[in-house]
This record gives structure tokens, C-alpha cells and sequence, in this order.
């Protein structure tokens, strides 16, 4: 709870004060003051302590205007005499400006570096200020308006940007005087993140004294925007650029739009009402107008939603009903709204969260009790950072300084502030014993609050009235000391109505604690650094405890019981023994540094009762709140914590793991997401229980996400239905136990109540809160407003037990302590002795929130509480755990709970049925419109049926109606109120409601009436009912023939029978498609012409019945026959065929024969079509009836055309009852038909089905398909196989399809077939020398023949071994003949005498061939020019071959040469020439015999392996 202290500023003597601004960044602010002869000013830091008072500033005239630079330290100050100068605050130096003015300046108004000024004459001007504060000596722009100037704000531009600490320490060291100032601002504390307005343009807006509204842009240029009747009193620009407010003096408000062109819109005008001329108005908020008008209650208006409402000054809080509001301000940064009256009061609201259920603005602001401020307030300014409000008076200038409420608690006492000098003492108990504080656990929950009255408190209450304000305080057994900056002053309280008055005495002190009959604190004022110091009482110091230099020096001590703890500026923490005479060091020093990261400062220290742990807040390095709880164990030296951003600790796995979780991991985790996404504010040890410890804490901006709330999102849908389980207040209370072995564990948390502001502290078993005082503003107008400054929560653990039972509180402690540490052994022997119902009924509920069902199926027991027992046991069906635990709470009668379980887990069907059954039926209809859509028409027929027995008939229809139950209960509800029936009856035009209508009509006798209703309800049976009722069967017959309705007309025929009218029964039988009773009646009446037409219509019984009628008279067999086939019975249809030769039928109902048909019957019938030729048709039949040996006899006997469908029918199933050698002689049979008739492709087929590939490949080599063979000899890999396909493909043109020798000669060589690779591999040879003369590739080729002939297991031997023979000779002499061909280049004439040796072998034509000799020589000799020699071997050549081509071997020309050298004539010119070569062809031989060797050399030089020069050569070929 905020309280408002007061001080006066000091000024001049003998003056008065006029005019009051603060800085917008920084903690100074200016005060004007009137003097005697003239004028001045100060300037004040947020203390109220002078900082600028120079005699330089002092003039011969009033202080009209002035106005602080928007960043720099900068005040512009105007004068009554229109001077005009610029105080630089940090130089404390006066920068005059040559002013333009020689009236009173009215205004100032900073933009950036530019100063606008104006004066009563109505001159205005525009400066450029330098950093610091220096201008230019003539203004940028001037103007004059001839009448005065108002009032002047520069054009806001709505940008602001966010500077960051590093920023702004980076800027300020680089040399920026204005990120300086800040930065020093901000070493200061107040604050650690600033807001730097960018700089704006150049334009302002003016208003004049005759109500006319100017804007200048940055081009100087004016215009007039707006006109009012009366003076222009004030301007306000909206922050973010989008309205321009004027005010003029007769309250008349003029609200505009600025567009982007800078044009002003005129809105809407409104004119305040108000007791004087003296208004002022304000922005509360970011389009939101405050006024201010001499009323008892302060107006705003919301510009951008139109909405007004007031804000009235209540009696209740300290107003008078005659008081008027005469100014106001607002502080953005705490929403607060200050505004003065003329009783010398101050009202302060602040802005609060929309409650629930409060729609109102009104209600966002809450209202404090008045403050008197006394003086009477004619300007008042707040602080932009901190809330400091700067008051002006006539007379005087005040400050008013917020300070939160101190407060204190031990083991005996509560003591809050309540005022500056005002103290409330709540007595709460004795002081514990040792015995006491052996407590070891609890288990809090938010209960009703118990505050403590004033009346009768728990035990005693009392206020005392200090001689000092104070700042601080503290209680310890039965003193109270309070102290400020300089006095101290200590109380000793024995009763609620005993209190002495003990002593005062000077101390400074940062920090200060009380115990027994000692006063500490961390003293300022001694030589050296901060100390902290032991007094008594009289103020005589009788200790000194040192703190090392090393540790840094202390800034906080706390006290618990008889332990204290001391915490320095480093982060060195020391816990204290105070139960001896002297206090002692109960621990070392330790520096928490070494624990935690980025650490800043310590802003929070507490310590257990025993001394043991040492619980601390703290700030990282950035100046941002730390978001963990560490606890420092003094025993084992280590450090606990717990994080609220989270809501777990740094050593629990749970944070991390996002896998399956157990029951009570999961419930930890449900806990741990309640309180993430805050950081803790204080925290508060149980005064007597060292293990459990309650925290404060506070929404974080940016919570980071978990685990534990991934899952967890809120639907845009949710209204009713909010996800109740997530703490949503701004300030939750936490409690946590600290455990050895599991580290801190969260145990509960809560939301505060919103009279609640603060948690004071802990003691078993209740809260303490410092509250507020009401302002329900029902309670303040029933007068009900309570004053209490204290209330007190019980502990849910708790509740019903008697607060005086001390074993009952112990092991209710035990247990929850055990129960949270999951220790279930010691949980139950701690309460194993406990006997109370109410005490297992709290253990109970403290299980719906630990969620162990197991726990509290005990409890239920020792209860009595069968009916809970069973329950629990039945919801174990369920598969949610929080659905089990609900049930649990609904049978402990927490309501609330259960709802938020149910929602948790997303069980709506269960929150649907539990918001019924406690009467929640605008949830349940929510919830089943929303989330359970599947019980949607239940829950409308329930709440239904909830309607009717509360008498709500006609939301009953309603809602029977959503629920589609409507024709049967709304009838039955209104049974006995027939006029409300008969209404809803007419008013429905629902054709069952006219139909149940005109049945109960009938029901009395009214035919006519049930006629009208029968018609209406458009029901054509009941019409005709009801008209054969009543002799009327023409219209009845009218009605039938009408409507066609089969019900209606077989009634109708049931009546034309009964009457003998057989031809109006046929009829309507026929059009009711009740052809069996048309039969029947034919029947009986021979109607034999209408009996066929209607049979063929009738269902196949009925047709079989006309059938049988047929066949009993030869003349009608063909009917029979045709009746029997279309009604399916094909057997009975054949047999009359055959036996009456009906053969034209029987070919009809051959074709609807299929496999399903007696095969029996499908031979018989094969038979028939067999003897008569049409074998196609029998062999069909056959195949329905599974006999293919016939049919495919047929097919080979018959030469059946087959087709790859009939082929397919023709083959035998696998999953036939044939055996698999019968099935593969029928597959041979039926490949050998297909072989027959040329389908090779199917017989291969059909061989192969019956492994038969042999077979299968023949086929296929009929077929001449090669890449069906190729593929067929890859798949089959028998040896066989590939050799046929090898045979099969040297049949092609091999020498000009590359891929297929590839294919040969694989198939040969995985066929194992050597003998016939290596004749392949010779012809390839021979073709390489016959075709190309390319003896290198043959003896490639011979080589591969030569591997290929040796690995051959041919059967004769000898036969073999002449072939490798033979092949090696070969070889040997074409080696021979190619080493001698190369010798020409050489050695040639050893290549000569070579060349003459081969050609006297007589085995040389065999390997190489003579021409090939002869051309080598005759081509050497031409050469050489031996003409004579050359054509002596072209003779020889001749001889020994007389038919030989010889331009084969030997160059054309060269020919042509030689026998033009020796004269011989070119005789037979067709044993030179290439067949088919004409003349020319002739001359180019050389030509394209050059041209082919070279292609041929390149193909084959880059082969060495011979299979790939083969395959090379005939690739290229």
C-alpha cells in the first residue's frame, strides 16, 4: 500500500511561487518563484535539495514562462519583460538569446534543437540551440500574429525508441553530453532502462487569444487550422500524432485529426461544465482526456472511442461533498492520476486491471484515500520515472514523495504503517520455544480471508504515534523501532494496551534491524567504509562487527529469531548468532558470486529462524531482476534455487524432459507451469519454521516457454470455459519447502485478493497481507468500508483444525512436508495417530492438489467417506489423470477444483455432466456448443427437462426442439394444457405436429377436422384410411392416384378386393408395387393377359410362382421358361429348354451362364453347342464349368481362334484342386495349341508357367522377337538357354549391331559353350582381315579364340587339340606377317626378304592373305620409284590369283603409277576396281581406302583388351 509523504521545498525568502516543471528524463525539476522586486529560480533533485540557486539568474521581473529541453539539461526561461535566456544546468552557466520580444513571453516549447518562443504581442519566433544551450543570434523563423500568443506544443511525431544501458554507456563515452547525462542519470538508480524520444521536426502548433488555432511547419510557413469562439487556453498533441485537443476559456474542447499532410480534421466539439474559467486538461492515458473544471469529480473522455465518465471524490476516503478538483497530471509510467482540490487535499487514482465481471471504465481506476498536501495546489507536475509529484502554491512549493508501506513481522507481533507517523500492532502470539521450531512442513492453498478487526483481534491490537516520520522499521519480542535517515526512536509494547515509550537517538544508516535489546545497522556516518554497528537503546554502541575489505562493504542485515544475516555490495553473504550477549559468526563468509552467474547486487536477504539458510533476491549484472530464488545452506555449503520463469529449480530433470511423465511428475510439472513466467519480489521465512518459505512474485514481459506449458494454449474460442488453471493475476504468493536431498520444492501458490498489497510474512498457520483500504464502491455506499490495514489467510492444509491443537498442526506439517518430498512412509506415520475426521478430511484436499489418489483413498477412509472411496475406485476407468482427480474433488465438495481439472485435461464431456448436475447450465450449454458437440442434444433435451419441472414451459419447447425431441415431449408436456397445445400446434408448421394434431382429432371423432390436419401434415395414407373409413373411396382413389404413395395405395387395394372391384385392386396393387398380391388375384380371377407383364415386373419369387402357373400348360412353356430365366433358377430354365426343344431360350440363357451355374448343367449345355458347331460357345461354357481338358481339346481338335483372354481362361488356376503335373500337361497341351496357330508369345508363356523353358525359348525363336529372347535368356539362366539365344542371334547381322555380339558373347560364356565363343571369336578375326586388313584386331580376336578353345570340354579330344593347333599356327604367322610390316619403317630390306619367306609358305594364304604381301611390296618399291619391280610383283600377283580385286590390296593410284612408268596398259579394269565403284569412284579409291584406315586406327588404338577391339571394330561398322 502506498502512503504520500509531503516536504517543503526551500526558497527564497519572501516569495511565492508561480511556476513548477520537471525534467522528462532526468530527477530535477525547476520551481519559478515571485520576489519582492522581481523573479528567479531553482532547480531541485528528486529529494527536494537545491542543486541550482545562482544570483545570475535573478532579474527585475517575473518568470512568465520556461520549459526543459526534452533531453539535454537545458531550461529555457522567459521573462515578463520578454527576455529570453537559456540555463545550462550542467555549466550552471545563463546563455543569453538575442529575443525578438518586447511583451511577456506566454510560452516555450521545445522540438528537438529548436526552441519556439511567443509573447502577449503576438511575435513568435523559432531558435536553433546548440548542446549547450547556446543559439544563434538571430531566430531561424519569425513571425507575427498581432495578437497574443496562448499557448505553443511542438508537433509530436509518435516514434520513440528504447535505449539500452550498453547503448547508452557506448554513447556517453564516445563524447554524446545528452547519453551522459543519462547515463549519470541512471547510475543514480532510477532506472535501467530510458526511453530517448526521437527528435521531432520543426513544427508546432499556436493558439491565440481569439480562439484561432495556427500551424508552422518546418518551412515556417502558418495557416490556420481551427477557430474557437473564445481564448485558446491549452493545446495537447497526442503522443502518437494522431489528435490535436484545444481548449479555450469557456471549456469548450475541439478535438481534430491530423492527417499525414498535416492537415487538421476537425472531429467533434464538446463544452464542459464546470463551476469557473479556471480548467485544465490532461492525457491519462493513450487517447484518453482528463479534465479538470472546478467539479467534485474529474471528466475524461476517450477520443478515439467517444466514451465519457467521471471519476467522483468520495466521502468515505477523506473528501468533502463540497470539494472541487481545480488541476490534475498524470504519471504514464505507474498510471497514476493526481489531481488537486481547493480543501487542500490530493487525490491519487491509480489504474488497475479490468476486474471481472466490471465493464465500466470507471473501474479501472481506483481511488486513494485523500492526502493532505497542505496547501492549495494551483499547479502540480509528476516525476515522468519515479512518483514524485512537485506542488505550487501561491505561497510555497512542496514535494510529495510515494513510499510503500513498511512492515514487519515476529513471532509475536505484526506491525504496519499506516500513516507518516502512525504505526498498527497486531499481537499474534507468544514467543515459540525451541520445542516450537521443530516444525518440519507445510501445505498452503488460498482460503477465505480472516482480517483482523480492530475490534477483537486474534490477540489484541493497538496504534502508536510516532515523534518522527520514519522510512524503516522493525519488531522483535516487545520492542518496535522506527527510524529515518537521521533518528531512531524505540518502543516497547507489553500489551495491546500497555506501550512505553523507550528513547530516541541519532543514527545514519543504510540498513537497520532489531533484536531484543539491540539495534544494528549498517552505519554511514563513521570514518572508513560502512560498518555495521550494536547499540542498546540509548543509542551507546557496544559492538562493532568488521566486515574484511576483501568481502566489500555491507548494504543489507536482516533478522530471524536470534540469527542475522549481512550481505555485502560484492555479494558476500555472513550469517550472525544473536542469542548470546555479543554476536558471534554463526557461518563464514561466502561470496555468492561463485554460485551465480551474471550476478549484480543483492536486492532481498532473509534467514531462517534457526540460522541454517539464507534466502536471497538479487539483480544480474544488466540491472534486470534475477528471475530465481537462491537459498544458501550454511550446513552443506550449498546453493539452492528455484526459477520463476520456469517453475523449476536448476537440478530438476523435469525441466528438460519432454517425454512420458508419471503421475507425480506430471503433477509437478502442472504446479511448476501455475507460476512460471515471473520473477520473485520478496520472499519471507516462516517465523518459526526453518524449512518452509513464501515468495512475492510478479509477471515477467517476455516469459520464456517450458516444457510443462507447451501443451497448454488458450483457444480464441474459450469465454466461459478459461483456462482456470493458469495463475493469472499480476501478483501471486508462492511457498516453497527447502529440502536437503530434493533442493526447494514448490508446495502451493495462489493469487492475491486485489485489497491485498503486500505479503508481510509467515507464521503457522496463516498469511499475513498488508491490505489496502476498500474501494468497493458498494461497500463505500453502504458506509461498510473497512479500515483494517492487516488481513490473514488460513493455510489450506489447515482448515477446520482447531488453531489450538498444537499435535494436530505438527503432523498435518509432518505430512505435507513427507507428502512433497514424496517420502510416503514418513507422510503416513505422521498422521497415523490422528484421529479427527476434519483433519483426514484437510489431508484430503491436499491430495486433490499433490493429485495422489493413492494418498487420499486412506484418507477417505479414516474418514468414513465410503461413497468417496467408491467413487475414486470407479474413475480409475478413466484414462486422464486429472479426470480421477476431479472426482476426487467433487466428492470433497471442491467444485472449483474439479472444474479446473476437468478443463486441464480437456474431459469436457465430464465438465459438460458436472456443470449439469450443480445447476451451471449456461456453462454446460457453453461448453457442449463449444467443446462437446457430441452430447449437444443431450444437454439441450436435460436443461429441457430442468425448464419444465421448474415451470418455464416455453424455454422448455425451445430447447426440446434443439434437441430434436420436440415432436414426442412438447405433445407430452402439454398434454394437459391443450389451448397452449392447439396454439403451438398451429403456430409450428411442422408437418408431425399437424399429423399428431389430426390423429388426435380422429381419436375424438373429428373426421373433418383430422381430414384438414391429415391434408396439412400432407400424410396420403391416413387420407385414404380415413376416407375408406368413411365410404369415400373415390377420393380416395383421387388421393392415390395423386400421390402415388405405395402405403396409401395398397390400402386402397386391400379395400377394392374386400369390395370385389378386382380391376381397381390389380391396379392399385400394381402402383403400390405390391406385385405379388396383383399375381395372386390374377391368379385366382384368370387374368392371364395382365399376369405376364406383371410377373416380368414382380421380385424372382414371385416370378418362379407365375412360372410354376405356366408350366403346368404346354401351350405357355415359353413363358415358363423366359420367368424361370430371368428369376435366376437357370437349371429349371434349361431343363424345360431341353426337354421341350426350346433351343432359341436356351441360347438366350447360355449367355448368363457363368462359373457360379451347376456345372453339370454347364456341360450339358457345352455338349449341346458343341454337336451343333459352335465350339467358341461350348469351349466358354466348359471354362465356367473348370473342365479344360475338354475345352482345350476342343481348341486343338476344332482350331478354336485363341486369344490371349481365352488362353488366360484356358489356364488352369494355381489355387485349383488339380494337381501340379496334370496342370502342367494341361499348360503343355494348351502352349502346344498356341504353337500351332502361331500365338509364339503365348505358347512361350504358357511353357513357362509350366517350367517347360526349353520349350518356352523354341517358341520364342519361332517368334524372331530378339529382345524377348535376349531378356527371356537373362531371366531363365540355364545354360541351354543361353546357348540357343547365342545360336539364335549369329543368325542376325551381328557385324552391325554391336550389342547384339555383346549378347553373344556373354550368353556363350555363361552358357559355358567355349568351343562356340572361340569359332565366334575366329569369325570375327577372319572378318577383321577379310573386310578391314586390320591384322592387329584379328589376332586379337584369334586370341580370345585360343582361351575360349582352351577351357572347351569338347568330347573328342583329338579334335580339340588340331583346333588349338591349328590356331596357334595361324597366329604364329600373322604375328609374323605384322612384325614384318612394321620392319618397312625400319629395316626395309629385311622386310623384303621377310615378306618373300611368307609368300614361299604354302600354309600362308590360310592366316594371310598374298595380296596383302604383294601390296606390302609393290607398294614399297612404287615408293622408291622401282616402277619395274613393282610391276613385276603386280604380274606375279596376277598369276598366282588371276581373280583377285586388286585395288582391294594396293592403292588405285599407286597402280595407276606403276604401269604408267614401264608403259603397260591398265588391262580388265574390273580386277582393279570395287564392285559397284564407277569411274570417278575409281579415281578417289586411294582416297577413301586413306580415309577408312585412319577411322579404323582410331577406333581400335585405345583397345588392348581383344573381346573390346572386337566389339570396338564392329561398333564403329
Amino acid at each position: 500500500m502506498p502512503l504520500y509523504f509531503d516536504n517543503e521545498l526551500k526558497s527564497p525568502e519572501q516569495s511565492s511561487t508561480s511556476l513548477v516543471a520537471w525534467h522528462k528524463q532526468l530527477n530535477i525539476f525547476a520551481v519559478a518563484y515571485k520576489l519582492t522586486n522581481g523573479g528567479t529560480f531553482y532547480v531541485y533533485n528528486k529529494d527536494g535539495q537545491i542543486i541550482a540557486s545562482k544570483s545570475e539568474v535573478e532579474r527585475k521581473a517575473e518568470i512568465t514562462s520556461f520549459s526543459w529541453h526534452l533531453e539535454r539539461q537545458l531550461l529555457a526561461v522567459g521573462w515578463s519583460t520578454g527576455e529570453l535566456f537559456i540555463w545550462n544546468n550542467i555549466e550552471k552557466v545563463v546563455n543569453n538569446v538575442k529575443s525578438v520580444h518586447d511583451k511577456p513571453i506566454t510560452t516555450l516549447s521545445w522540438s528537438g534543437p529548436k526552441l519556439a518562443s511567443a509573447d502577449k504581442g503576438g511575435a513568435f519566433a523559432i531558435w536553433k540551440i546548440d548542446g549547450l544551450g547556446r543559439s544563434q543570434s538571430d531566430p531561424i523563423y519569425k513571425h507575427n500574429f498581432e495578437i497574443a500568443i496562448t499557448s505553443c506544443i511542438s508537433k509530436s511525431h509518435g516514434n520513440t525508441s528504447h535505449l539500452s544501458i550498453t547503448n547508452l554507456a557506448k554513447a556517453a563515452v564516445s563524447g554524446d553530453q545528452i547519453a551522459l547525462d543519462l547515463f549519470a542519470d541512471f547510475n543514480s538508480g532510477f532506472n535501467s532502462r530510458m526511453k530517448l524520444p526521437q527528435k521531432d521536426g520543426e513544427s508546432f502548433f499556436l493558439g491565440t487569444d481569439d480562439g484561432k488555432v495556427f500551424y508552422v511547419n518546418d518551412k515556417g510557413e502558418k495557416n490556420e487550422c481551427v477557430s474557437l469562439e473564445c481564448s485558446i487556453k491549452q493545446l495537447l498533441h497526442s503522443k502518437d500524432g494522431k489528435y490535436l485537443v484545444a481548449m479555450s476559456s469557456d471549456l469548450q474542447v475541439v478535438k481534430c485529426r491530423v492527417n499525414d499532410l498535416d492537415k487538421l480534421e476537425e472531429v467533434e466539439r464538446v463544452k464542459f461544465s464546470g463551476q469557473g474559467s479556471n480548467a485544465h486538461i490532461a492525457w491519462v492515458g493513450k487517447t484518453l482526456l482528463a479534465a479538470a473544471t472546478s467539479d467534485h469529480a474529474l471528466r475524461l473522455w476517450d477520443l478515439e472511442t467517444g466514451d465519457n465518465f467521471s471519476l467522483p471524490l468520495h466521502e468515505n476516503l477523506g473528501f468533502s461533498p463540497t470539494e472541487r478538483i481545480i488541476t490534475v497530471d498524470y504519471m504514464p509510467t505507474k498510471g497514476y492520476i493526481g489531481a488537486s482540490t481547493n480543501n487542500n487535499k490530493l487525490a491519487v487514482w491509480m489504474s488497475q486491471p479490468q476486474m471481472k465481471g466490471k465493464s465500466d471504465p470507471e473501474n479501472c481506476w481506483k481511488c486513494l484515500p485523500a492526502i493532505d498536501i497542505k496547501v492549495c495546489a494551483t499547479q502540480l507536475q509528476w516525476n515522468a520515472t519515479t512518483p514524485i509529484m512537485a506542488i505550487a502554491s501561491d505561497t510555497s512549493a512542496w514535494i510529495l514523495t510515494e513510499q510503500q508501506a513498511n512492515f514487519c513481522i515476529s513471532q509475536t507481533m505484526v506491525a504496519t504503517q499506516t500513516g507518516q507517523q502512525q504505526v498498527s500492532i497486531d499481537f499474534i502470539g507468544n514467543k515459540s520455544t525451541e520445542e516450537d521450531l521443530g516444525f518440519s512442513g507445510l501445505s498452503l492453498s488460498p482460503e477465505k480471508d480472516k482480517p483482523i478487526t480492530t475490534g477483537q483481534p486474534s490477540g489484541g491490537h493497538c496504534k502508536i504515534t510516532t515523534h518522527i516520520s520514519y522510512s524503516g522499521m522493525d519488531i522483535a519480542s516487545e520492542h518496535l523501532a522506527v527510524w529515518n535517515k537521521t533518528t531512531v526512536e524505540i518502543y516497547q509494547l507489553l500489551s495491546s494496551t500497555q506501550s512505553n515509550y523507550v528513547g530516541t537517538f541519532n543514527c545514519a544508516s543504510m540498513s537497520s534491524a532489531l533484536h531484543d535489546n539491540s539495534f544494528f545497522s549498517v552505519d554511514t556516518e563513521k570514518e572508513g567504509q560502512p560498518k555495521v554497528l550494536v547499540r542498546n537503546f540509548q543509542g551507546i554502541v557496544k559492538q562493532l562487527l568488521a566486515i574484511p575489505e576483501a568481502d566489500g562493504e555491507p548494504i543489507m542485515i536482516s533478522t530471524s529469531a536470534d540469527y542475522m544475516v549481512v550481505a555485502t555490495n560484492i555479494g558476500c553473504i555472513r550469517v550472525y548468532d544473536l542469542s548470546r550477549r555479543d554476536a558471534k559468526p554463526h557461518s563464514s563468509n561466502k561470496n555468492l558470486t561463485e554460485f551465480i552467474e551474471n550476478f549484480g547486487q543483492i536486492n532481498y536477504l532473509s534467514c531462517s529462524p534457526n540460522g541454517s539458510k539464507v534466502a536471497v533476491l538479487c539483480n544480474k549484472d544488466s540491472g534486470v531482476p534475477d528471475t530465481k530464488l537462491y537459498v544458501y545452506d550454511i550446513e552443506t555449503n550449498k546453493l539452492q534455487n528455484f526459477d520463476f520463469a520456469t517453475g523449476f529449480s536448476d537440478d530438476d530433470d523435469l525441466a528438460c524432459d519432454s517425454g512420458p511423465k508419471t503421475d507425480i511428475e506430471q503433477s509437478k510439472c502442472d504446479a511448476a507451469w501455475e507460476v512460471s513466467g515471473r520473477y520473485p519480489t520478496s520472499v519471507h521465512w516462516d517465523v518459526c519454521e526453518s524449512r518452509l518459505l513464501s515468495c512475492q512474485a510478479e509477471n515477467l514481459k517476455n516469459p520464456p516457454k517450458t516444457n510443462a506449458g507447451q501443451k497448454r494454449k488458450k483457444s480464441d474460442s474459450d469465454s466461459v470455459i478459461e483456462m482456470k488453471n493458469k495463475l493469472t493475476a499480476k501478483v501471486i504468493v508462492v511457498s516453497l519447502f527447502s529440502t536437503p536431498d530434493h533442493g526447494l520444492m514448490l508446495q502451493d501458490a495462489f493469487e492475491k485478493r486485489h485489497h491485498q498489497t503486500d505479503l508481510i510474512g509467515v507464521k503457522i498457520p496463516y498469511f499475513y497481507f498488508n491490505q489496502s483500504s476498500s474501494t468497493d464502491m458498494k461497500e463505500v455506499a453502504s458506509g461498510k468500508q473497512s479500515q483494517d490495514v492487516m488481513s490473514r489467510k488460513i493455510m489450506r492444509d489447515f482448515v477446520g483444525l482447531d488453531s489450538t491443537d498444537a499435535s494436530a498442526q505438527n503432523a498435518m506439517l509432518n505430512f505435507s512436508y513427507h507428502l512433497t518430498a514424496g517420502d510416503m512412509d514418513e507422510a503416513f506415520k505422521a498422521i497415523k495417530l490422528i484421529k479427527g475426521s476434519r483433519v483426514w478430511e484437510s489431508m484430503a484436499r491436499m491430495c486433490v492438489k499433490s493429485r495422489r489418489l493413492d494418498v487420499a483413498q486412506v484418507c477417505l477412509a479414516n474418514m468414513g467417506h465410503a461413497r468417496g472411496v467408491r467413487a475414486v475406485r470407479e474413475a480409475e476407468k478413466e484414462p486422464e489423470r486429472n479426470a480421477r482427480v476431479a472426482r476426487l474433488a467433487l466428492e470433497l465438495k471442491m467444485n472449483d477444483e474439479a472444474e479446473r481439472l476437468y478443463i486441464d485435461c480437456k474431459r469436457y464431456d465430464l465438465l459438460n455432466h458436472f456443470y449439469q448436475a450443480t445447476g451451471q447450465w449456461k456453462k454446460a450449454l457453453e461448453t457442449s456448443e463449444t467443446r462437446d458437440r457430441i452430447h449437444l442434444r443431450s444437454t439441450y433435451y436435460n436443461y429441457a427437462k430442468h425448464l419444465e419441472t421448474i415451470g418455464d414451459l416455453s424455454d422448455a419447447i425451445v430447447h426440446y426442439e434443439k434437441s430434436g425431441t420436440h415432436h414426442f415431449e412438447v405433445p407430452r408436456m402439454l398434454f394437459d394444457e391443450l389451448d397452449m397445445l392447439e396454439a403451438y400446434v398451429m403456430k409450428s408448421k411442422d408437418r408431425k405436429f399437424r399429423k399428431w394434431w389430426a390423429q388426435y382429432m380422429e381419436s375424438t371423432g373429428d373426421m373433418d377436422s383430422a381430414l384438414k390436419f391429415y391434408k396439412q401434415a400432407a400424410d396420403p395414407l391416413s387420407l385414404v384410411r380415413v376416407y375408406s373409413y368413411c365410404g369415400q373411396l373415390d377420393k380416395a382413389s383421387e388421393v392415390a392416384n395423386e400421390t402415388g404413395d405405395r402405403a396409401a395405395c395398397f390400402h386402397l387395394a386391400r379395400q377394392y378386393e374386400q369390395n370385389d372391384d378386382i380391376k381397381q385392386a390389380i391396379h392399385f396393387f400394381t402402383r403400390a408395387m405390391a406385385y405379388g398380391n396383383a399375381i395372386r388375384i390374377c391368379k385366382e380371377h384368370g387374368f392371364e393377359d395382365q399376369l405376364m407383364n406383371l410377373a416380368l415386373l414382380s421380385s424372382p419369387n414371385d416370378m418362379m410362382e407365375a412360372a410354376r402357373h405356366y408350366e403346368e400348360r404346354p401351350d405357355t412353356i415359353d413363358k415358363s421358361v423366359m420367368l424361370y430365366h430371368k428369376a435366376g433358377h437357370f437349371s429349371k430354365a434349361v431343363e424345360l429348354a431341353f426337354e421341350y426343344e426350346q433351343f432359341g431360350a436356351l441360347e438366350l440363357i447360355s449367355n448368363d451362364l457363368d462359373e457360379n451355374t451347376d456345372p453339370i448343367l454347364l456341360a450339358r449345355c457345352a455338349e449341346f453347342f458343341a454337336q451343333n458347331g459352335q465350339h467358341d460357345r461350348a469351349v466358354s461354357l466348359l471354362v465356367a464349368a473348370k473342365k479344360y481338358t475338354e475345352a482345350i481339346t476342343i481348341c486343338s481338335d476344332n482350331s478354336v481362334r485363341l486369344d490371349e483372354e481365352l488362353v488366360e481362361k484356358l489356364t488352369v488356376p494355381k489355387d485349383d484342386p488339380m494337381s501340379s503335373k496334370q496342370r502342367h500337361q494341361l499348360l503343355i497341351h494348351l502352349g502346344d495349341c498356341c504353337m500351332k496357330q502361331g500365338e509364339y508369345h503365348l505358347a512361350c508363356k504358357k511353357y513357362t508357367q509350366a517350367s517347360d523353358r526349353d520349350k518356352a525359348m523354341r517358341a520364342l525363336l519361332k517368334s524372331g522377337d530378339t529382345e524377348k529372347i535376349i531378356f527371356f535368356a537373362g531371366v531363365s539362366r540355364q545354360r541351354n538357354i543361353y546357348v540357343m539365344a547365342a545360336n539364335y542371334l549369329q543368325s542376325l547381322d551381328w557385324r552391325k549391331e554391336p550389342e547384339v555380339m555383346k549378347n553373344i558373347i556373354s550368353f556363350y560364356t555363361k552358357g559355358k559353350a567355349f568351343d562356340s565363343l572361340a569359332s565366334f571369336y575366329d569369325a570375327c578375326a577372319q572378318v577383321e582381315i577379310d573386310e578391314y586388313q586390320n591384322y592387329e584386331k584379328a589376332v586379337g580376336a584369334l586370341t580370345e579364340a585360343f582361351k575360349c578353345l582352351t577351357k572347351a570340354k569338347m568330347p573328342d579330344k583329338t579334335k580339340q587339340e588340331n583346333k588349338i593347333t591349328d590356331l596357334k599356327s595361324k597366329i604364329a604367322i600373322i604375328k609374323k606377317f605384322i612384325t614384318t610390316r612394321r620392319l618397312f619403317d625400319t629395316d626395309p630390306n629385311e622386310g623384303v626378304k621377310q615378306c618373300l619367306g611368307l609368300l614361299q609358305d604354302s600354309d600362308l594364304n590360310a592366316s594371310v592373305r598374298y595380296g596383302d604381301v604383294y601390296g606390302i611390296l609393290i607398294e614399297y618399291y612404287a615408293a622408291q620409284q622401282n616402277y619395274e619391280r613393282a610391276y613385276q610383283y603386280v604380274q606375279e600377283l596376277r598369276q598366282r590369283m588371276p581373280k583377285i580385286q586388286m585395288s582391294f590390296f594396293i592403292n588405285m593410284r599407286t597402280i595407276q603409277d606403276v604401269h604408267d612408268a614401264v608403259g603397260a596398259p591398265l588391262d580388265g579394269p574390273d580386277n582393279y576396281a570395287h564392285e559397284g565403284l564407277d569411274g570417278d569412284d575409281m579415281q578417289n579409291g586411294s582416297d577413301i581406302d586413306e580415309e577408312d584406315s585412319e577411322v579404323h586406327e582410331e577406333i581400335y588404338q585405345e583397345n588392348t583388351d581383344p573381346a573390346q577391339m572386337v566389339r570396338a571394330s564392329f561398333a564403329y561398322r
